[in-house]
């Protein structure tokens, strides 16, 4: 055989060994988690402020992710687990104090918590002065609160979170978390946006989510604070057994003064009762934004009642400048036909809602702002139970939304 005739030889056994090669290979159909940014609107369903007979969902119908039942996500767990140290000796700021020694038989009898491994946590904690000042324990100082009547109070209040920049940063938010805020929109029946609201009011998307260890904060309350010790000794039970279940360092976690962490801010109780592991890693971790979702839609399902069949609230006209003429707060309950009488005028058909309303005031510089809110406005309340917050998560929510699609 000639070099020439060997040559050709070996190359027609390399091509044939190269199409057996491919003809092994079987194509996988990997998903692409990229957000497509010219979708028409004809390719977006997506609801109005209001809605009454869908559920708020945002879909492409070109993503992969449309039908999600056929999707899972494969999450590789890489926290490692904290494996709390043993001691036969109580150290710590309340070593010696005997309402601490009563919690902790109480946490090894009632939960069958390991004694030396808590005498090793609350060997590690450090009295939060700061969280006492801030309640004002031992009555320091005046409380610096403004009321809500008071006149300018909502433009006030309505600049530390309507602005340009924590916009921005919901829209961004919203594009990076597409997939699961279009699954705990599925899941839940919560609208993006007020998962979104949620998120940039409590902790301004991740900007700030506090400085507190929560473990001294909330040893610190529980003994100290004795007007509102029997909640926070609940909420350190709580937290305690989360150590246990989720094998944290006590003292990794930081959060407010009052012992809420993470994107969702919630306390120790909530996560137990609300938080979900929503990316599916085998863990629980409200500092990480799909959790975070996930456990703020199951958090307005479960403890607010949230339906996704009805308005949250609307912007009523008033022909006077002031209003006094009835109470006003989340907790009131009235019938649109009864305040219509009074000269309110609703701003748009509330998208065929007529159920009763409560009704909410505004104080501004130049005049009261009304607007009614539905069962949906006192579902926000639950994180918070004040006029202002629900109002603040509302607004934000619907600017985040209108950016969002006119940036499409």
């Amino acid at each position: 055989m000639t070099k020439l005739k060997a040559s050709i030889l070996l190359s027609i056994l390399i091509l044939y060994s190269g199409c057996v090669k491919r003809e092994e290979s079987i194509p996988v159909n990997i998903p692409n988690n990229t957000i497509t940014q010219n979708s028409t609107p004809q390719n977006v369903i997506t609801i109005p402020e209001y809605t009454t007979n869908s559920t708020p969902v945002i879909i492409d119908n070109n993503s992969p992710f449309n039908n999600m039942n056929n999707y899972t996500t494969e999450v590789v767990n890489t926290r490692p687990s904290y494996t709390i140290p043993r001691s036969r000796y109580l150290g710590g700021a309340y070593r010696n104090n005997s309402k601490l020694k009563n919690f902790i038989n109480m946490m090894v009898s009632k939960y069958n918590y390991d004694r030396y491994t808590l005498n090793t946590i609350f060997s590690t904690v450090s009295r939060d002065k700061d969280a006492l000042d801030k309640y004002n324990v031992f009555k320091k100082a005046k409380p610096s609160y403004q009321k809500a009547d008071t006149i300018g109070s909502w433009d006030k209040y309505r600049a530390n979170f309507l602005t340009p920049s924590r916009i921005n940063k919901g829209v961004a938010f919203w594009k990076r978390n597409l997939f699961y805020l279009n699954k705990a929109a599925q899941e839940y029946g919560v609208a993006p946006e007020y998962i979104i609201g949620i998120i940039g009011v409590e902790t301004n998307f991740g900007s700030y989510t506090g400085t507190h260890s929560v473990m001294n904060a909330l040893t610190t309350l529980a003994i100290e604070f004795k007007k509102r010790s029997k909640f926070f000794t609940g909420e350190l039970e709580s937290y305690l057994l989360m150590l246990r279940d989720e094998k944290l360092d006590p003292q990794q976690i930081k959060g407010s003064y009052a012992g809420a962490f993470g994107l969702s801010q919630f306390m120790p109780t909530a996560f137990r009762q609300h938080a979900v592991d929503f990316n599916n890693d085998g863990h629980i971790d409200l500092f990480n934004e799909a959790d975070a979702i996930g456990s703020i839609a199951k958090y307005f399902i479960e403890r607010g009642k949230w339906n996704k069949r009805i308005p949250v609230a609307m912007k009523v006209q008033y022909n006077k400048r002031r209003f006094y003429g009835l109470t006003t707060g989340f907790n009131t309950n009235y019938s649109q036909r009864h305040l219509i009488s009074l000269g309110m005028r609703p701003t748009s058909n509330f998208f065929g809602y007529r159920g009763d309303v409560s009704l909410i005031k505004l104080s501004r510089y130049d005049r009261d702002e009304l607007w009614w809110g539905t069962k949906n406005f006192y579902a926000i309340t639950r994180y918070n139970p004040k006029d202002y917050y629900a109002m603040a998560v509302h607004q934000l929510a619907q600017a985040v939304k209108n950016a969002y699609f006119q940036r499409r």
